[in-house]
């Protein structure tokens, strides 16, 4: 298919004067545009008015710029329709001979293509005299014009009274005499100077008009209220002796039309302003060249482009930093499959910093029309990079620990050259990034949709909406009633009814939660807000038991034409197995903190702790899963075996029938844990023969060095016990007093085991110390045997000030898991009726050294609260915690003042400390109470006393907040339980 540059007049003769020849012709000139059915864009069914010359504008009776579409304006014209179809495809001139017009003339028409549109003349030919004897007999036509579902009526000059109306005419305007009546007697509901001034205007022109699309208030039917409707109105003069002397007016409803037309259009500026005020980064290419056919703000932050620069263009072309293999590779295979594909990237806008740069999770959707066919890609992005943080913190740890246990010398100068080579990729990156700020994207590509295409583009936008792979709803109202709810909001919830309802009408359980209420903020105040891991109990059937979910979701404010907030749009990811997977890897990483360790002496010291454990620990090495070490009561197992420095296969060649290799090959390639519960293993006795089964419930954890599995590391636990138990309940009813017993004996020793392991982390950071106060005296005798001209050689300054922080962040690390053993045990305190007074006396005494060098002033009222319900160990813990923290953390200009209060808020007494310290941005307010978090470095502490702190609180049924400003000070807020 042709497409040239410019029109084809263009190319022959100037603008202005092709202008005056259109203006002059005598010939009607039509400039069409083609209009393409939405699920099959190569076929015409319809065709727009670009413009009329004069000559035309009078033949047609329609203005230079007509409203419309041939057939919107003219129903009957299909057949002419389809001739213009026909000369548009063939690209060569096409002639047709019109039917007559109402002037009496009949229009040879010729069309010929000229690149994307259509150009016509109209020639008006004079029409022959009629044959007398095929002239229909006046009976005949009014009978004809009286079936017609057109309402049409004869206006007779000058007097302007109606000399005919035919039945579709008179249902219009029941109950009245039509025929004799003057226009202006007949038809009030229209005005009557504007048809008046039009009527005589044809009688005096002979001229016609064309009127589309206007609204008339039909009168009452039968009690009714005013009716209304819109009507394609057509007035043409008829000549009686060569004047003027009749006019027929001929009204076509069209009225389903126009609705249909003003319902499609609202509803695509609703999903368009659905789609631009989405939180999530989201994007639509259409097509094999990927072109950005839709866009929202959120992925134009990150992409940092405009809408304008990028719209309409191919993603390559627009994007030029993405044109990589892996993102082709991924575009071109879910075109292909029509399959989903996601991956993780770190990114984030041009000029961010690279420690700005966050981890996005990329989602690519296949977009499907009606017939199934892939003919787009929907794009989101998701901002992952707190999940990622929190798993690359342990990972970070384990590597900490596992780099202090390499040769003190070989690991500094490793981190020497580590660190140089991190300096030339940190600087490579910056260069990188301003190559990028330098590179700026020309050419936009205006976007032009015709009206006929709106419906396509709303269908596909609320088709992007159901497949986004997210719940989505939108609130309306400051009810919160439920206005859309995407496919994936109602899987969450399949047996509840939610559209048309108000939120805590569908959901009352959500009544008081922290959905309902920062809904409640969002809508008051415009501001977005996002919750990770929120814990929320919803029942997913009408009167179902609430079950937890664990939540990730955005809330966004939704404006209106006139920039008022008139509702939320929720976004919202059902996370609840990553947090149940996330806890279950930090009980095992608890579990098996240290028994990776490398060096002979370490190894040994939890190799000790290992052999006192009646768990079964063993440690296999290599892809064919070498025994390392074994403690006592795996090798009480395997009596009689030797296990050590031998493969599973080798040593326990029973276990292979059972597909324990494969498992382990599993965990060692994948390095994801495998969990096991209740298995029953065959085991062969010590006499070679005979065998015995026996239960576990265990674990494999892969070892990681450097990102590469090393090894697995198994931990065990005999419950076969337990199972035979419950074995002999279900074999016999009669053994139940004897199964019962065996239950309990088990539960203690269940006891007993959870205890060893509840000691473990205190016993191997207690086992711990001792090394490394080994290695620090070691390093003291260092500084001192080292001549003075040695210790101020070359790089010895350096190496010994980096072993000395080596060794004092490893006694960080002991003491930060000697502060969690100690929490761990301290659950269980009961609560009693506490003196508040004296607890805060004795604190204040603790305290008096550091307030008489800081100069405080501490301001006590308790008079409300004489005495508070809790255990009094944990009360001291945490006045202890406010009040230190708040001389600690004082503000180096000023005297610090310290104000506690207590006070009955209903029946539960609330305590408050409030300073004028160094204050708290809202971004460190959110990560106040996190483990091992430190905001300030200038005092030294374990970042686990705030942890602790709301930790026994929360336990014991209260709740503590902060309310805080930089350079103005903080205020705690503890609510006891009642």
């Amino acid at each position: 298919m042709r497409a040239p540059t410019q029109p084809l007049t263009e190319q022959l003769v100037p603008n202005a004067l092709l202008q005056t020849l259109l203006d002059a012709s005598q010939t009607g000139i039509v400039h069409l545009r083609p209009l393409y059915a939405a699920e099959r864009p190569a076929e015409v069914i319809d065709l727009a008015y670009v413009r009329l010359n004069p000559a035309a504008q009078r033949l047609l009776g329609l203005p230079e710029f007509p409203v419309g579409t041939l057939l919107t304006l003219a129903p009957q014209d299909a057949a002419l329709v389809a001739f213009y179809s026909a000369a548009f495809a063939s690209e060569q001139a096409e002639y047709y001979d019109y039917q007559p017009t109402p002037l009496g003339e009949r229009l040879y028409v010729a069309a010929q293509r000229d690149g994307e549109l259509l150009v016509a003349s109209l020639t008006a030919v004079p029409a022959p005299a009629a044959d007398p004897a095929l002239v229909l007999p006046p009976t005949l036509a009014q009978q004809i014009l009286g079936q017609t579902v057109t309402a049409v009526c004869v206006v007779q000059s000058p007097e302007y009274r109606l000399s005919y109306a035919n039945l579709a005419f008179e249902k219009l305007f029941p109950g009245r005499q039509l025929v004799g009546s003057t226009v202006a007697e007949a038809l009030p509901e229209v005005p009557q100077p504007n048809l008046e001034l039009l009527l005589r205007h044809l009688g005096q022109t002979g001229g016609s008009f064309f009127g589309p699309d206007v609204r008339l208030n039909l009168p009452p039917v039968d009690g009714r209220p005013t009716q209304w409707g819109y009507f394609n109105f057509r007035y043409q003069a008829y000549q009686a002796s060569g004047q003027p002397s009749y006019i027929s007016i001929s009204a076509h409803d069209v009225t389903r039309q126009v609705l249909a037309r003003q319902q499609r259009e609202q509803q695509r500026a609703e999903w368009q302003r659905l789609f631009e005020q989405a939180p999530v980064a989201m994007a639509v290419l259409r097509g094999p060249e990927h072109l950005i056919e839709l866009v929202n703000p959120a992925m134009c932050a990150l992409w940092d482009r405009s809408a304008e620069q990028v719209l309409e263009l191919p993603l390559f072309e627009a994007l030029p930093e993405t044109n990589e293999p892996l993102t082709k590779a991924i575009l071109t295979d879910v075109l292909a499959t029509g399959k989903a594909r996601t991956t993780h990237e770190r990114l984030g806008p041009a000029k961010a910093t690279p420690a700005d740069k966050g981890y996005w999770s990329f989602g690519y959707y296949p977009l499907q029309e009606s017939e199934g066919q892939v003919t787009g890609i929907a794009v989101v992005a998701l901002d992952i990079s707190a999940q990622l943080r929190d798993r690359h913190q342990v990972q970070e740890l384990n590597a900490e620990l596992s780099t202090l246990n390499e040769e003190l010398l070989t690991a500094n100068e490793e981190l020497h050259a580590n660190n140089t080579e991190l300096e030339q990729a940190q600087m490579e990156l910056w260069q990188l990034n301003r190559n990028l700020e330098t590179r700026v994207l020309e050419g936009v590509r205006a976007a032009r949709a015709a009206r006929d295409e709106a419906e396509r583009q709303r269908r596909r936008l609320a088709n992007f909406f159901q497949q986004v792979p997210a719940a989505i709803c939108v609130l309306d109202g400051p009810t919160m009633v439920y206005e859309l709810v995407n496919t994936d909001y109602q899987r969450l919830l399949p047996g509840r009814t939610m559209l048309g309802r108000p939120l805590l009408e569908a959901l009352p359980e959500l009544a008081n939660s922290l959905i309902w209420q920062t809904l409640q903020q969002v809508y008051q105040t415009g501001e977005p807000h996002e919750e990770i891991g929120v814990r929320v109990p919803l029942a997913r059937h009408e009167g179902g038991p609430l079950e937890d979910f664990y939540l990730h979701y955005v809330q966004q404010a939704r404006y209106d034409e006139h920039g008022q907030i008139d509702g939320v749009l929720m976004f919202m990811l059902n996370i609840t197995e990553q947090i149940e997977a996330h806890r279950r890897a930090e009980k095992l990483q608890a579990e098996i903190l240290a028994t990776i360790q490398r060096r002979a002496q370490e190894r040994e010291t939890f190799y000790q702790v290992f052999e006192q454990t009646s768990a079964l620990v063993a440690l296999m090495w290599g892809p064919e899963h070498r025994f390392e070490y074994v403690n006592h009561s795996f090798q009480q197992l395997f009596a009689g075996r030797h296990l050590h420095h031998r493969p599973l296969a080798e040593a326990l060649p029973e276990l292979v029938a059972q597909g324990v290799p494969n498992l382990l090959d599993r965990v060692y390639s994948t390095g994801e844990p495998y969990h096991g519960t209740e298995l029953p293993f065959s085991i062969i006795e010590p006499d070679g023969h005979s065998r015995k089964t026996v239960y576990f419930n265990f674990t494999y954890q892969a070892y990681l060095e450097e990102g590469q599995p090393r090894g697995i590391a198994v931990f065990a636990y005999d419950v076969t016990e337990q199972v035979s138990a419950r074995q002999a309940v279900v074999a016999s009813a009669q053994q139940a007093q004897d199964l019962a017993h065996s239950l309990l004996v088990a539960n203690e020793q269940l006891t007993r085991t959870n205890t060893d392991l509840d000691n473990f982390i205190y016993t191997a950071s207690h086992d711990l110390k001792a090394p490394i106060a080994n290695i620090e005296g070691l390093l003291l005798l260092l500084r001192k045997q080292l001549p003075t001209e040695a210790r101020q050689a070359g790089l010895v300054p350096r190496v010994l000030t980096m072993m000395q922080g080596a060794i004092e962040r490893f006694q960080l690390t002991i003491a930060q898991l000697t502060d969690l053993a100690k929490l761990q045990h301290a659950y269980t305190q009961p609560a009693e009726e506490v003196d508040l007074p004296a607890v805060v006396e004795a604190v204040r005494l603790d305290l008096a050294p550091l307030l008489e060098e800081t100069h405080a002033e501490l301001l006590v009222n308790l008079d409300g609260c004489a005495t508070v319900s809790f255990a009094p160990q944990h009360l001291r813990s945490i006045v202890y915690n406010l009040l230190s923290n708040a001389l600690k953390y004082r503000h180096p200009d000023r005297t610090p003042v310290v104000q506690l209060r207590c006070h009955h808020q209903g029946p539960a007494a609330v305590l408050e400390v409030q300073d004028n310290g160094l204050g708290l941005t809202p971004e460190q307010q959110r990560k106040l109470f996190a483990m091992f978090r430190r905001l300030h470095d200038h005092v030294a502490g374990s970042g686990v006393g705030l942890y602790m702190v709301k930790r026994m609180i929360e336990n014991a049924g209260g709740s503590i907040t902060v309310q805080s400003e930089p350079d103005v000070g903080s205020t705690f807020t503890v609510t006891f339980p009642t």
